[in-house]
């Protein structure tokens, strides 16, 4: 399912030193590689999991599910399961542990800086914000503004009692008169946390004031309260309370109660801090409350609430605030891409709302930042990245020229409110992320931190976009990247990467693990395919619900493309998707398995009906706009079940070979989606998954202490599980 958060890398950690000068040859030696693939010869035998038929009707129809026991995951059988399955991943992986090293000291290097970076600071009130790494995680510090060399260093939080916890800081967030420092502990595979509080001016926790399952947060403005979301045994985020530092939770005020098992509520400060929001959103609506920032709390009085604009079917919209009026970002009125209304505060309702900004058919404005005298707006265009820049008083606007054309653009913090400049980051393909501040009034753009890699020659890669024909006459956009000059004689290795779903957009960012295969020739093709948002609204709405289908056929387009083109061939060709896009590329095991030679499938949402089918697991109700609700419709029913990987493997096919990712812990994508995936191909065919009869080889990867985002923010093991899919590419793709 969604993927709301990224692998970001801190390219600033310490890292150790290559251990011998000869590994770094391994990735040239055909010989080497030719000893993997006699090594693989010869298979252990792949774990057999128990039949355990499990027959239900739905809509009339018969579903037989044969490994349905696996969803109690904590059945001590299907513990003993996963040990089998990893057992075997690593005794058919074990010849492939000196290409890993290789592939991991590759890595290192591409993260490492010519120079040793000063942290960037961030100002607000008075300070200078700023994070740092020491051996054991990130250090929050402050400095007093404008004190130079002389200013002391204040630590605000020193994450190194995490490191042996399995745990990570989720979020933290000052109080308005920066005196108390907040955070939430995210503990590994749980999506909520708890919120703690430090006094600045004694520097101890507060005492007895732990909050417990915590979602989000924001501080009021008396710097005494807090309100916090809670969410409920489906991991949807439905209560708002009010906290005062000092009481215990037990006594906290329920502010907001979303009954709707469809909606999301979340909570957000207006950039002017006058107003607290509280959003409760769905898949396709939205429905926003606003809360005086200034309430008094103290006693107990709970805040009145003001309602923007009704829910509506379709209707999505999002509230800032500046000076006395709203600042709305909506798709109301046809407005598909979005545009940007203000509204009076007196006034919030949509008949009131007046249009300020509107883009083109090509372009989608997708967030807002507001200043005193500007608006700055981040949208697409074509799929590429746009900044604009608004002036409130003239009404005038212009656009910024970016320094990268293919890049992916990130708002900075921009905490202060009274100011002409606004800092963004830029990353891109071959390059470190870049830092950049723009003067609004003078309209210069000044470099903050632009920093190359380690002896690493980007002039000899390319990154470029093509158009690829799918049916209906649809064109599909293609970011392909690689090394210049190569060959187009159907001979070079291709790995295609993309989610396409819940409007997220497959972007061309910088992925570390993506530098080991173009320094072995190989092209990675980005395929912007419907059920993302690349093109807009549209493009988004064509690849969900009973139009999914367009999803897979677009890729199967831009596969046969580059094989019909000479960029690749059938048995060079390898795939990668995670959760949603690991739906998409298990879709190629059963539609056009003949088209790849290795697939990985990262906690990948295999079997999406049974999961659509129990509103009972997390995510399932909030999900019915995006997959649509099998339980209600039988034409849903069927359109999932003719689509769904688990549901349409195959008899005795052969098969590329295929990795396949899970966390036991996960809470979005339970573990057991790709382990009865797994588990069933090699009960349609028995040899499937040892290689034995010359199709691919099947394993399964399960790390038990994680959850859907794996190593989250631990650098090192995250380019360990990197390394290691890597090898297996490698391994089947160059053999």
């Amino acid at each position: 399912m969604s993927d709301e958060l990224g692998n970001r890398i801190d390219s600033n950690a310490s890292l150790p030193a290559p251990h011998t000068a000869f590994v770094c040859y391994i990735r040239r030696d055909a010989s080497f590689l030719s000893k993997l693939k006699d090594a693989f010869s010869k298979h252990p035998e792949p774990p057999i999991a128990e039949k355990l038929p499990d027959v239900r009707f739905h809509h009339g129809r018969r579903r037989v599910d044969e490994f349905s026991w696996m969803e109690n995951t904590d059945d001590p059988k299907f513990l003993q399961h996963i040990k089998l399955e990893n057992d075997y991943a690593d005794q058919m992986t074990k010849n492939t542990a000196l290409l890993r090293y290789s592939l991991l000291r590759e890595m290192q290097k591409r993260l490492r800086t010519p120079n040793v970076l000063p942290p960037l600071t961030t100002l607000a009130n008075g300070y200078e914000y700023y994070t740092r790494s020491n051996n054991h995680g990130q250090v929050y510090c402050r400095k007093e503004k404008g004190q130079g060399s002389l200013a002391k260093e204040e630590i605000l939080l020193d994450t190194s009692f995490l490191r042996s916890t399995n745990s990570n800081i989720r979020k933290v967030l000052l109080s308005p008169d920066h005196t108390i420092f907040a955070y939430t502990i995210e503990h590994e595979g749980m999506e909520t946390g708890s919120l703690h509080f430090k006094d600045l001016t004694g520097g101890k926790n507060v005492k007895d004031n732990v909050l417990e399952e915590v979602f989000n947060f924001v501080w009021a403005n008396d710097n005494m309260t807090v309100y916090y979301t809670v969410p409920n045994e489906q991991l949807r985020p439905w209560q708002v309370y009010a906290h005062r530092i000092g009481t215990p939770q037990s006594h906290d005020i329920l502010i907001f109660e979303e009954v709707d098992d469809m909606v999301f509520v979340d909570i957000v400060n207006t950039k002017d801090k006058k107003y607290i929001t509280i959003n409760a959103n769905s898949l396709s609506a939205s429905e926003v409350y606003i809360i005086d920032a200034h309430h008094d709390m103290s006693k107990g009085d709970t805040p009145p609430l003001k309602l923007i604009e009704r829910r509506s079917s379709g209707i999505e919209y999002y509230v800032d605030h500046h000076d006395d009026h709203f600042y709305i970002l909506t798709n109301a009125d046809e407005s598909g891409n979005f545009k940007l209304v203000r509204t009076p505060d007196a006034q919030p309702g949509r008949e009131h709302w007046q249009d300020l900004i509107k883009v083109k058919s090509t372009e989608k404005i997708e967030d807002i930042d507001l200043f005193r005298s500007h608006a700055v707006v981040y949208a697409k265009r074509e799929g590429l990245p746009v900044i604009l820049c608004y002036d409130l008083h003239t009404l005038g606007m212009h656009e910024i020229a970016l320094p990268e054309t293919f890049c992916v653009v990130n708002p900075g913090a921009n905490l202060e409110f009274e100011t002409d400049t606004f800092r963004f980051s830029i990353n891109s393909p071959f390059a470190h992320e870049s830092t950049w501040d723009y003067n609004m009034t003078s309209q210069k753009l000044t470099p903050v931190r632009v920093h190359p890699m380690h002896r690493f020659d980007a002039t000899r890669f390319t990154c470029e976009r093509i158009h690829v024909n799918a049916e209906g006459g649809v064109r599909i956009p293609v970011t392909l990247m690689h090394r210049k000059g190569i060959a187009m004689d159907g001979r070079n290795p291709v790995l295609m990467r993309s989610y396409g779903a819940y409007g997220q957009s497959t972007e061309p960012e910088f992925r570390v693990e993506h530098f080991p295969l173009l320094e072995r020739g190989w092209v990675i093709a980005l395929a912007h395919v419907r059920g993302g948002s690349e093109l807009g609204r549209p493009w988004y709405e064509d690849g969900k619900l009973l139009r999914k289908k367009n999803t897979f056929t677009d890729f199967i387009a831009v596969a046969e493309y580059l094989v019909k083109t000479g960029v690749t061939n059938p048995d060079m060709l390898a795939a990668t998707g995670t959760s949603a896009g690991g739906l998409l590329v298990g879709a190629m095991c059963h539609m056009r398995p003949d088209l790849f030679r290795a697939l990985i499938l990262r906690v990948p949402f295999v079997d999406p009906l049974s999961a659509m089918l129990n509103p009972d697991l997390p995510l399932t109700r909030v999900e019915y706009p995006e997959w649509g609700n099998p339980t209600a419709d039988p034409i849903v029913y069927d359109y999932i079940a003719s689509y769904a990987p688990y549901d349409n493997i195959p008899e005795g096919r052969t098969r590329p070979s295929i990795l396949v990712t899970a966390g036991l812990r996960d809470q979005r994508v339970a573990c057991w989606h790709p382990l009865k995936f797994v588990a069933r191909m090699r009960e349609r065919d028995t040899a499937a998954g040892s290689g034995s009869d010359g199709s691919g080889i099947v394993l399964a990867k399960v790390d038990v202490d994680k959850g859907h985002f794996g190593a989250g923010r631990d650098q090192e093991q995250r380019l360990k599980e990197s390394a290691f899919e890597l090898a297996f590419l490698i391994s089947q793709v160059q053999r």
